[in-house]
């Protein structure tokens, strides 16, 4: 593998909004998930992204007006991946492996009137590594800003690998699909931050700050039918009602959430959720550590720290 040296020229794609990105470069079955709305590259190593967030999704929804913890982290990968497809060659069906996803919010930041939050991105790609023309692995930094106000930072490193290499390592796994079937009994909404039911990931595992994750079959934001494994997001989501059910507090919103990714979440196996708080690195704040496993082998460790509601 080699520095990329030579990349494409500037994006077709500027100031025009008119034609929306096609789902597939977001990996997001439904429009309504589609957070990106144009890009365009800078510099060798630099684009300029436009985003929104929605005000009325019915899982991104505001908590107490301020975004969706989630969105920020969502964003960031959605832009990665837009630019891996559109800028860096790699085709689509190939495919990706997050090894982690950290971003820090403005906690201030509160969401105003019905319309869409419009949003720039500055992306900095670092690292990045071409194999015959593609990219292969790459760190994406990002600085979303609000009329010109930063309302989040983040960062993501991903790689790529071919269809022909993604069969081999995965094997029979790779037809593995999430299958309807009763689900157990989920944790109380109001514990974990959700909206209904359907959408707690998490059910009680018979000791404190214990669950297994619950993901209902069908569901149009958490389950991408594609997908041979747990998608990342619904990992991340699992995280943060964990930290809201294990600290009890309402007011737990993370404005900064760090995840590292292990290996795959599987389908079909219990994959095992558990919390516990941290010392704070800075007064005033909470922070807790989620882990998740599978079969005792490790998938990924969150931490996430929020204002305390004092604050």
């Amino acid at each position: 593998m080699q520095q990329v040296q030579n990349p494409p020229a500037a994006s077709r794609r500027g100031s025009d909004t008119s034609a929306p990105i096609p789902h597939e470069f977001l990996h997001r079955p439904l429009v309504e998930d589609i957070l990106i709305i144009s890009w365009l590259r800078l510099s060798q190593d630099r684009f300029s992204v436009t985003a929104q967030w929605p005000h009325d999704h019915l899982y991104f929804a505001p908590h107490d007006s301020r975004p969706h913890p989630m969105l920020a982290g969502e964003t960031i990968r959605q832009a990665g991946l837009l630019l891996c497809h559109t800028e860096f060659g790699v085709p689509l069906g190939h495919h990706f492996i997050l090894h982690d996803l950290v971003y820090t919010a403005d906690p201030a930041h509160r969401v105003s009137g019905n319309a869409p939050t419009q949003l720039s991105i500055d992306v900095v790609c670092s690292r990045t590594r071409m194999r015959a023309g593609m990219l292969s692995s790459s760190r994406f930094d990002m600085t979303i800003r609000k009329d010109g106000r930063v309302v989040a930072t983040g960062h993501s490193h991903v790689s790529v690998t071919s269809p022909a290499v993604y069969r081999r390592v995965r094997g029979e796994r790779i037809t593995a699909r999430h299958v309807p079937g009763p689900l157990p009994t989920p944790a109380p909404p109001g514990l974990t931050g959700s909206a209904t039911e359907r959408d707690v990931l998490l059910s009680p595992a018979g000791q404190p700050g214990r669950w297994l994750l619950r993901i209902a079959p069908g569901h149009p934001t958490v389950v991408n039918p594609a997908n041979d494994h747990v998608p990342g997001l619904s990992l991340l989501d699992a995280a943060q009602q964990a930290a809201r059910a294990l600290t009890g507090s309402s007011s737990f919103l993370p404005h900064a959430f760090g995840t590292e990714f292990h290996r795959y979440a599987e389908h079909g196996r219990p994959c095992l959720i558990e919390a516990r708080r941290k010392v704070p690195t800075a007064t005033g704040t909470t922070t807790v550590l989620v882990t998740g496993a599978q079969d005792g082998d490790p998938v990924f460790a969150s931490v996430l720290t929020a204002l305390d509601a004092r604050s």
